[in-house]
C-alpha cells in the first residue's frame, strides 16, 4: 500500500502491532494466568519535565477481573494504559501482560493484549473489511475468521460501510474499527482508554457485551473512563489516580467505605470526595 498522496491526507497508521502467532476467535476462553494477575504493574513512574505522570504505582488484574481506572484530568490515566502497555517507556517500574514484561518480552506480551486508544488511528487508506483481513493476517488466525467478521461489522452499524476507506468514516466509526479487530482477535487483555467516546448506543452495548464476555472467559480488562455510569455497569474494581499517584482502589462499596459515605452514595460523590485536594 503506498502511503504517499497528493492531497496530503496523513499516511497510514498501524492500528495493531503485526505479529503473525496469534490464534484465536470469540468464544476461547483463557485462564491462563492461573491464579496469578495477567496484567501486573510494579513501581510504574514516568516523569517528565515539569510533571511526574505516574509515581510508583502498583496495580494488578487478575482472571476475571474488570478493572475501571478514574480520576481527575492530567491524573496519570493515559500515561499508565500507555506504559503497561508498552508504547510508552517507564522511567522506573515493570509492566506485564500474562507474565510476559512488556519491554524485554514485547511480542509474547502483545500477542495476549489489545490496547484501544482514545484517538482512534486506523490505517487510512483501508476499509473496515480490509482492517479485519490484516488482523487475520497478521495474526494468524484460523479459517472461518470471516463470518465472525461480517457478524462484528453488523453489530457495530459498519456493515453499510465495508468499502469505504477510513478516512471518510466519522470519529466513531473509526473508533468501531478498532472495536472490531481488537474483537475479532479476542485476546486475554484488553487496556481500553475512554473507549465509549464517540460511540453511539449500539456501539457502546457491543462494547459492554464484549468487556463482560472477556472477563467471563477468564480475561482481564483495564478501562480508563470518565464516564463512570460505565465504570458502575462493567467493572468489579475501581482504581482511582490523582496526581499520579494511586489514591484508591476497590470495589465501588468498598470506596464508599472509605470515603466515609453512606451505603447509598452516587460514586460520582464517592468519587468527588476522594479526589478532592486537600
Amino acid at each position: 500500500m503506498n502511503s504517499n498522496n497528493s492531497k496530503g491526507t496523513p499516511a497510514p497508521t498501524p492500528a495493531f502491532t503485526s505479529l503473525p502467532t496469534e490464534k484465536g476467535l470469540e468464544g476461547q476462553t483463557y485462564g491462563k494466568g492461573g491464579n496469578g494477575a495477567l496484567v501486573s504493574l510494579r513501581g510504574l513512574t514516568k516523569r517528565y519535565p515539569k510533571v511526574v505522570a505516574l509515581d510508583h504505582v502498583d496495580l494488578e488484574v487478575r482472571p476475571g477481573e474488570v478493572v475501571g481506572l478514574v480520576g481527575p484530568n492530567g491524573s496519570g490515566k493515559t500515561t499508565l494504559l500507555l506504559c503497561a502497555s508498552g508504547l510508552l517507556a517507564s522511567d522506573e517500574g515493570t509492566a506485564t501482560i500474562a507474565g510476559h514484561d512488556v519491554v524485554t518480552d514485547a511480542q509474547e506480551a502483545h500477542r495476549r493484549m489489545a490496547f484501544i486508544p482514545e484517538i482512534p488511528q486506523p490505517f487510512v487508506y483501508l476499509t473496515p473489511q480490509e482492517h479485519l483481513l490484516f488482523t487475520a493476517r497478521a495474526f494468524g488466525l484460523p479459517e472461518g475468521w470471516q463470518g465472525q467478521g461480517a457478524e462484528l461489522l453488523r453489530d457495530l452499524d459498519l456493515d453499510e460501510k465495508t468499502q469505504n476507506l477510513a478516512f471518510e468514516l466519522s470519529k466513531g466509526q473509526r473508533q468501531k474499527i478498532h472495536l472490531a479487530m481488537a474483537m475479532l482477535r479476542a485476546p486475554e487483555v484488553l487496556l481500553l482508554d475512554e473507549p465509549l467516546i464517540g460511540i453511539d448506543p449500539k456501539g457502546g452495548l457491543a462494547l459492554k457485551r464484549w468487556v463482560r464476555s472477556t472477563a467471563e472467559r477468564g480475561g482481564a480488562v483495564l478501562i480508563s473512563s470518565h464516564s463512570l455510569a460505565l465504570i458502575e455497569q462493567v467493572c468489579t474494581r475501581v482504581a482511582i489516580l490523582r496526581r499520579g499517584r494511586l489514591l484508591a482502589q476497590g470495589t465501588i462499596d468498598e470506596l464508599r467505605q472509605q470515603a466515609r459515605a453512606r451505603p447509598d452514595t452516587s460514586f460520582d460523590e464517592v468519587f468527588v470526595t476522594m479526589t478532592e485536594e486537600p
